[in-house]
């Protein structure tokens, strides 16, 4: 409710007496600034000379009635009228011209001024909030309009305006089907009356040429009369992006695709031919013939981490997490490591029983990091220790080589798309992926050094009680 000792209140009444008494008894009993006038033009003058939040006044004075200074003064200042008459038609009357309230000068004297003082708080709450909501109207991006039942444009915002190309004026009384094709204007007329027939608001989309537009038609009643605002925003970006994401989505499943099956496929022919070549070359072939086995295994490594990056940006919700078992997962990985890299030795402390929420994929943050700790070790014994503890409602698991380390400089961004060193024999897309992961699975991932030489990899996931399911378990390990 409006503080009373933040208000001005202009009193008019034609008696000296009543306008003193009425301006002194609002000011000392609650604290009200009042103005006082005596007749219509010294009520005018006040208008211009103070900043006045309410208009109390008489309604039957000699020259100039109560109603008829209504209609002179500013419509944007409340006016509560008072008069010694009780005839309903006068109360009637001036409702209907828009009069903010109407009260009986003996109601209001037989007891206190209460009853006037909240009824001008609560005119003067009430306008303050329609200009609120109206500036909030003129200065949204959104056309808005308000519409009757048969399409007549009663009110309309600037945006609007702009939205049909035409003036703000030229708006209000004409027909919605005057600035929209026909077939548009009906169907938005048809939202609305569902609207009205409804009593809720209905939210639709159409489209205007090759513009796009997000509508929400409101129904708003008043006494005897019914009206809908209608709510338009332009979409026709977002409807761009959406479609340039879809073909986005659809090229990447493509490369999904020849990533899974051609690429995949001819990767295993080679694999197969090279190994039915190991009993008939000498050792000098052997070396090429090592190389081409070793490069054959990083390229299935590539292959592997670029289908599932394609699969950890496929869809555009979140993703859909399950409990995993965390030591089966790493478990399975350090083995496949051991077995693809026979030189390097990847030792591992307890690893705790606790599960976390991810999914399939989370299998590739750890092999990815996994391989990562090898293929960037230059050292003659290669070394890889895999630790993991619980923190409270989080595990951390930490993955440390004996490697050349990181350098502090490149900490931080070396899990940025395509990050790596120039002389590092990846592509950049491993730490990416496995960062990209980490953070749908709502954890964190950085790079830390290891002592005494060396980097190491630090992953942090929450925890749950949840059990895993077994079929789930079996397709991830």
């Amino acid at each position: 409710m409006v503080r009373t000792d933040s208000l001005c209140v202009l009193v008019v009444d034609d008696s000296d007496f009543f306008v003193s008494m009425l301006a002194d008894k609002l000011t000392t009993e609650y604290g009200i600034t009042t103005k006082m006038a005596t007749n219509a033009d010294d009520a005018l003058a006040e208008l211009r000379d103070s900043d006045i939040d309410c208009i109390v006044s008489d309604y039957e004075m000699p020259e100039t009635s109560g109603l008829e200074l209504f209609e002179m003064v500013d419509a944007n200042v409340p006016f509560v009228l008072l008069t010694a008459q009780g005839d309903e038609s006068t109360a009637s009357r001036a409702i209907s011209m828009g009069v903010d309230d109407y009260l009986l000068k003996e109601a209001v004297m037989e007891k206190s001024l209460d009853l006037l003082v909240n009824r001008i708080q609560n005119v003067v709450e009430q306008r303050r909030t329609q200009r609120k909501y109206e500036q909030l109207i003129d200065n949204t991006p959104d056309g808005i309009a308000q519409l009757s039942p048969d399409g007549e444009i009663l009110a309309a915002n600037e945006a609007a305006a702009t939205e049909f190309g035409v003036a703000q004026s030229d708006l209000v009384g004409r027909q919605l089907s005057a600035f929209l094709p026909e077939d548009v204007a009906a169907g938005r007329l048809e939202e609305c009356e569902r609207a009205l027939a409804t009593d809720n608001a209905v939210t639709f989309q159409d489209s205007v040429g090759v513009r796009h537009f997000h509508n929400i038609a409101v129904p708003l009643s008043t006494v005897g009369e019914e009206s809908i605002q209608l709510v338009s925003r332009e979409i026709t970006h977002q409807k761009h992006n959406e479609r340039k994401l879809e073909r986005k989505n659809e090229s990447l499943a493509m490369i999904n695709r020849i990533v899974r099956h051609d690429i995949n496929n001819d990767l295993q022919l080679l694999v197969s031919w090279s190994e039915r070549l190991e009993d008939h070359v000498d050792d000098t072939g052997r070396t090429f013939l090592d190389r081409i086995q070793d490069t054959s295994d990083h390229i299935a490594e590539l292959t592997a981490t670029a289908r599932d990056f394609v699969e950890s940006l496929d869809g555009d919700d979140d993703p859909d997490l399950e409990p995993v078992a965390l030591r089966s997962v790493l478990e399975t990985e350090i083995e496949k490591k051991r077995a693809s890299y026979g030189e390097a030795s990847i030792s591992v402390d307890t690893l705790p029983q606790v599960s976390v929420r991810a999914n399939e994929l989370l299998s590739s943050v750890f092999g990815n990091l996994l391989s990562n700790a090898v293929r960037h070790n230059e050292s003659d014994n290669p070394t890889v220790t895999v630790s993991a503890e619980e923190i409270d409602t989080e595990v951390r698991v930490r993955i440390a080589d004996n490697g050349p380390g990181i350098p502090d400089e490149h900490k931080r961004d070396i899990f940025g798309k395509g990050a790596m060193d120039p002389d590092s024999p990846g592509t950049g897309l491993g730490l990416f992926l496995v960062s990209t992961l980490v953070d749908q699975y709502n954890g964190s991932i950085w790079a830390e050094d290891n002592e005494p030489s060396g980097a190491a990899f630090v992953v942090e996931l929450p925890t749950t009680d949840q059990e895993p399911q077994d079929s789930l378990a079996a397709d991830w390990t």
